[in-house]
């Protein structure tokens, strides 16, 4: 993975470039997304929570929510000090923001 690129702070969307890795949890709530920022290169964990649990129509309770399609927005979380980021900024990165899709599920409908 390239060095950490300092970059000032700016809320940016960017194009999501290289590969990512989105893993869902064992019990489907969350998903992680990891790779690398593409603005500042720095190494990016973002958790994301997915899916309500609650009763589903005509049948009991679920157990674990229905796999998440389409894309995620992440944010960039290197955690790396950037100039000008605003010291109310929820965030730990540099600004940006970009989508990665979430791969299919696994053949036969089964779920991680």
């Amino acid at each position: 993975m390239p060095a950490h690129d300092p970059t000032p702070f700016q809320e940016s969307e960017a194009q999501a470039a290289g590969s990512f890795t989105v893993e869902r949890s064992p019990d489907g709530r969350w998903y992680t997304v990891t790779g690398a920022c593409p603005v500042c290169r720095g190494r990016t964990v973002f958790r994301v929570a997915f899916g309500v649990l609650g009763p589903a129509k005509g049948r009991g309770r679920r157990t674990r929510p229905e796999p998440l399609t389409g894309s995620i927005p992440v944010y960039c979380q290197c955690g790396y000090p950037h100039p000008d980021r605003p010291p109310e900024s929820p965030d730990s990165g540099c600004g940006a923001f970009w989508d990665v899709p979430v791969p299919p599920p696994p053949p036969g409908g089964a779920t991680p």
